[in-house]
């Protein structure tokens, strides 16, 4: 089949769509306009429904007041119709909206009576006096309709009964009921407002079903009344007849057919326009590329048409293809990152253990051998080597973006200036530090000690590349930025206000070369034994897992500006947490249970904790600590568990202890393991997480708030339902 071919078939096919598409619309207008017509039918129903429930309110209003009243007992009782003609008069009847009033004796005597038209047929109510029985049968109120000479009534009833026995329990001592004209002006009104016939029909009258067609422009409904024995005596019909909405039908149709002759011309000149415009030009692009002579293609390129952006785009497939290439190298080289982060965070995870039994041992050392100097000394070289080893591995899971973070609501501006003298210690008295805060809204949420790592390694970053001196600037500002600012900035974040942080150095600069390489972990252009190559890759990590983004300014002798862009925030500055002093151990008494899988760190858990007066159980797998509560008769006050063990890991072992005992406290020790504590590293408010590696004193003082602590719903449970 040749392309012209083709595209006619492909012309047909469209031109079917279009037509296709035009009966679904029509399909679907016709659904929606029922839908309407269904929806405004029930609604106009239920605005009836309201009318006519209206109508009888003041009826209903008579019958629950005036029937329980001991005037009216006294009255019937004794024969005493004065009372009656003081309190049922005509404006007694208009004042509630009805037309007539009857009162009779328990034995359906009638007592008194009055309406307002001076009809002596209603002097007494047209009613069978068996009807009375029935209809107060059941209930001690009735509600019908009956057919009198001048029309139809509607009839609400009552049984009489002292004003105390208002539900009506005792044995009636007459019956009250008050009749009302439905051939009034009211319905007459009704009909003339709305312009629909409104009309009371006899039930004999309507026997065909009432159909409404709405969307043919005809609406009818019918509403039932009953007799006074319960069987339909007649209908109000309402009914209405709308040309205009036949004729906007009618319209419409008419509207589809010149549309679907529209189509089928579109398609003829189309189809005939093809013929004369496609041939030729996709006989060139053939013939070219069927030559492998691409070049041949450069006569369509002057052509303003889709064949000469066809013919373009042919020849930029080679520059294409190697954008392509690129691309491939840059996805290759994010997944060696991903490989070199997970493979940081198991690290991490490991020697956090191996640390926190180093750091703990040294400082209990360090404690106990208070008097013995070489002892003292050698400890506190341990200890120093230990902090070193878990600043690395701090370094490590930021730049993997695997650290735990506590963030909170802080104001970047008043961080920035407590960081000025730190800073000037750190990158010394040769380098000129400026600090500009003019970010006029400068709340952000972040964790703050992570948030002073990142300004101090941009600033001793700064410092490095300014041996010979220079001025380090840190200024804040606002930014609103959209999609398309955020694209041609390279970053991935959602559009809105941010904060930005710009570090700004006098320095050499840097090539395109380097500048690609610098947020690589281990990647440096100091000197040998000079650096570690995580400075930079840390603050990469910690500004993504905040939330933000990092963009890099460079020009060889000019110098660097480093830009971090962070979600500005709307909540209020939180509060530091207060430091609160040191407890003693002799005030520590409750009982401490203890699950760690790594010996050497529950051993150092378990001596802390002993030593400052608790009382611990040990247990070295999930299993066993299961076994110690369900033996132990006395409560314990508080878990100490890690988060990753064999079995089970810490949260699920925390729910099945709190089923045995509800009020048991937890602190989850981790030393990292990907998503054991939460999907984004971030540390639920409602969590109590101990990182590792921590020192003993650290685990003292959590321990005691934790405990001095009131005690929380379901405190064992971990985001994401771990």
């Amino acid at each position: 089949m040749t392309i012209q071919n083709k595209i006619l078939l492909l012309l047909l096919l469209i031109v079917a769509t279009f037509v296709g598409g035009l009966t679904l619309l029509k399909v679907s207008e016709k659904a929606k306009s029922k839908a309407i017509a269904d929806t405004r039918a029930a609604e106009r129903s239920r605005i009836f429904d309201e009318f006519l429930e209206q109508r009888g309110d003041q009826l209903k209003v008579l019958i629950e007041d005036v029937p329980i009243s001991d005037g009216i007992v006294r009255a019937v009782v004794k024969g005493d119709k004065s009372w009656a003609d003081e309190n049922i008069t005509d404006e007694t009847l208009t004042s509630y909206g009805a037309n007539a009033i009857w009162i009779y004796r328990s034995d359906h005597s009638l007592f008194f009576s009055r309406n307002n038209r001076y009809a002596d047929e209603l002097k007494d109510l047209p009613l069978p006096r068996e009807a009375f029985d029935a209809l107060f049968a059941k209930k001690r109120t009735c509600h019908f309709f009956i057919r009198v000479p001048k029309g139809w009534m509607e009839i609400r009833g009552s049984t009489i009964h002292p004003s105390r026995d208002r539900f009506r329990e005792t044995e009636p001592q007459g019956t009250f009921f008050v009749g009302q004209f439905w051939i009034d002006e009211n319905i007459r009104r009704m009909a003339l407002f709305t312009d629909y016939s409104i009309k009371i029909v006899p039930r004999e009258s309507t026997a065909t079903p009432v159909r409404s067609e709405e969307e043919q422009g005809h609406i009818q409904f019918s509403r039932t009344l009953p007799g006074w024995d319960g069987k339909a005596v007649a209908e109000i019909l309402v009914e209405h007849d709308s040309p205009i909405i036949r004729e906007l039908n009618l319209a419409s149709r008419r509207q589809f057919q010149y549309l679907i002759g529209f189509a089928v011309v579109l398609f003829l000149l189309l189809a005939t326009c093809l013929i004369y415009w496609v041939r030729r030009p996709l006989q060139l692009i053939s013939e070219n590329l069927e030559a492998a002579n691409p070049d041949g293609l450069n006569v369509l390129c002057a052509e303003s048409n889709e064949f000469g952006k066809l013919a373009q785009l042919i020849l930029k497939f080679r520059r294409t293809e190697d954008a392509l290439h690129k691309t491939e190298e840059e996805l290759r080289h994010a997944h060696k990152l991903e490989a070199v982060g997970r493979l940081a965070g198991g690290i991490a995870h490991d020697f956090n253990n191996l640390l926190t039994a180093i750091i703990g041992y040294s400082e209990l050392l360090v404690k106990k051998f208070q008097n013995d100097a070489s002892t003292l000394e050698w400890a506190g070289l341990i200890h120093k080597a230990g902090e070193q080893a878990a600043s690395l591995t701090r370094q490590l899971l930021a730049f993997s973006r695997k650290q735990l973070l506590q963030p909170r609501i802080l104001d970047l501006n008043a961080l920035v200036v407590d960081m000025e003298k730190l800073l000037r210690r750190v990158i010394g008295e040769h380098i000129n530090v400026a600090i500009q805060v003019g970010a006029k809204e400068s709340r952000i949420l972040a964790d703050p000690t992570q948030l002073e790592q990142i300004i101090l390694n941009l600033g001793v970053n700064a410092r490095d590349a300014m041996p010979a001196g220079g001025t380090v600037s840190i200024f804040t500002s606002n930014v609103e930025l959209d999609a398309a600012n955020i694209t041609a900035r390279g970053m991935e974040l959602a559009p809105g206000p941010f904060v930005v942080l710009a570090v700004t150095d006098t320095g050499m600069g840097m090539t395109e070369e380097t500048k690609a390489h610098i947020f690589e972990p281990f990647f440096t252009t100091k000197g040998l034994g000079k650096g570690t190559g995580l400075g930079l890759a840390t603050v990469y990590g910690i500004t993504r897992q905040s939330g933000g983004s990092i963009t890099v300014d460079t020009e060889i002798g000019k110098g660097t500006t480093f830009s971090i862009y962070l979600p500005c925030q709307t909540a209020a500055v939180e509060p530091l947490a207060a430091v609160l002093p040191a407890v003693e151990s002799n005030q520590n008494s409750e009982t401490i249970l203890v699950v760690e899988d790594e010996e050497v760190v529950r051993q150092l858990i378990c001596a802390v904790l002993k030593d400052a007066g608790y009382f611990i159980l040990e247990a070295n797998c999930p299993s066993e600590a299961i076994r110690i509560v369900q033996q132990q008769d006395v409560p314990i006050h508080l878990i100490v568990t890690d988060v990753v063990m064999p079995e089970m890991h810490g949260p699920a072992l925390v729910q099945a202890l709190l089923e045995l005992q509800p009020q048991l406290k937890t602190l989850y020790v981790s030393g990292y393991s990907e998503n054991d504590i939460s999907d984004q590293g971030v540390i639920d408010r409602g969590l109590e997480v101990l990182q590792k590696p921590f020192k003993p004193q650290a685990l003292i003082q959590r321990v005691r708030d934790i405990l001095d602590q009131p005690l929380k719903i379901n405190p064992g449970k971990l985001p994401g339902g771990r």
